[in-house]
Order: C-alpha cells, then sequence, then structure tokens
C-alpha cells in the first residue's frame, strides 16, 4: 500500500476538495484516518473516496504532480507553468500550480508608481545599500530589484535581489519572519 492519498469524492462538511492530498495515519475497512496537508488536519474519511498513489512518481517527469502550496494531485502538463531550462534542454515546472502561483504573484506594480520608481533605481555602477542586510553593493554587478507588497501592489522599496527572495520565500508574512528569527536566536549556539 502506498502512504499518500487523493481524495475523488470528498465528504459533504469535511472541508476537503477534489485532489486534496493527503497522508494515512490509520487504515480501516471501510474508512481511513487521514492526515490531509490543505486542510492541516486528519479526517476519517470512506476509502471508496480516496485513492492511494506513489508519490515518487510524482513531479515534472510524470503525469502528475503535487503542488507545493495547495497539496493538490493535479495533470504536470495542464496544472503547472515551466520554469526554466536545464540541462540537456529539460524544461523544469514551477513547484506551486498554476492557481497557486497566481495567488503568490499577486497585485503588479502600477505602471504610475513603475514610472516613479524606475526614475529613482540606482544607477548602473553606483553603490547601493540593502536596508535589510545592509550590505553594500554595486549596481548592475549585483541585481537591484523594486520590492513590492503583493497583496496590495504597494511599492516599498529597492532592495538586493538575495533579500527580496528571502521575503517572498516566507510569502511577506511578518508572522513567519518573525518565526524564522525565533528559530535563529534560539537554536544557535
Amino acid at each position: 500500500m502506498n502512504e499518500y492519498v487523493y481524495v475523488i469524492d470528498p465528504p459533504l462538511s469535511s472541508g476537503l476538495e477534489e485532489n486534496d492530498v493527503g497522508h494515512y495515519v490509520e487504515e480501516g475497512d471501510s474508512a481511513s484516518s487521514i492526515f490531509f496537508l490543505r486542510v492541516n488536519q486528519k479526517i476519517l474519511v470512506p476509502n471508496k473516496s480516496i485513492i492511494d498513489f506513489d508519490i515518487s512518481a510524482t513531479g515534472d517527469e510524470f503525469e502528475f504532480k503535487v503542488c507545493d502550496r495547495c497539496y493538490k494531485h493535479l495533470a504536470t502538463s495542464k496544472n503547472f507553468s515551466g520554469n526554466r531550462i536545464k540541462k540537456h534542454g529539460i524544461v523544469t515546472k514551477r513547484p506551486s500550480c498554476k492557481l497557486c502561483r497566481k495567488e503568490k504573484d499577486g497585485k503588479n506594480i502600477s505602471t504610475s508608481d513603475r514610472d516613479y520608481w524606475d526614475q529613482k533605481k540606482p544607477k548602473d555602477y553606483t553603490l547601493f545599500n540593502c536596508p535589510i542586510c545592509t550590505k553594500t553593493t554595486i549596481a548592475k554587478i549585483s541585481k537591484i530589484v523594486l520590492d513590492h507588497c503583493h497583496k496590495t501592489g504597494k511599492v516599498r522599496g529597492y532592495l538586493c535581489e538575495s533579500c527580496n527572495t528571502g521575503i517572498g520565500r516566507f510569502d511577506d508574512d511578518p508572522k513567519l519572519v518573525a518565526r524564522a528569527k525565533d528559530w535563529l536566536e534560539n537554536t544557535s549556539e
């Protein structure tokens, strides 16, 4: 038996949606206790409502892939956009499905804000001091990017690419950043 399942017929009032992925907690004859990742809870579901699958047979090179945000078992070619081309012309897909990626990308910077901030962008080959990491770099030698809130589209200012990526990895969520800070402070020497 495989350890992972996805829902084909979500039980009413369970909070589950079609294709939600879960992990067996306890298998029963007619129903099983499954921990579902998207809803972050254990739910008893009829065995006829789920299909087990081999998680190691999912991903870019397979017909199906599991989204790393909504944890749904989805058709790879239809639901995941290309991300980059690796060696030998192999295209990797984004780890998040198109719907989750759209939500994560959020609102873009308005054209008027972009025009305004483009005038303030550090000139190529001038010194730039990142307000987060405080590292001084050389614009164009190091990539300087315009950071914005993905919920509102409001520009926050220029950052080094590393800090901007870091904020994005934490979904612009101050609570996640605070937990990361606590983790570092409480697990260091």
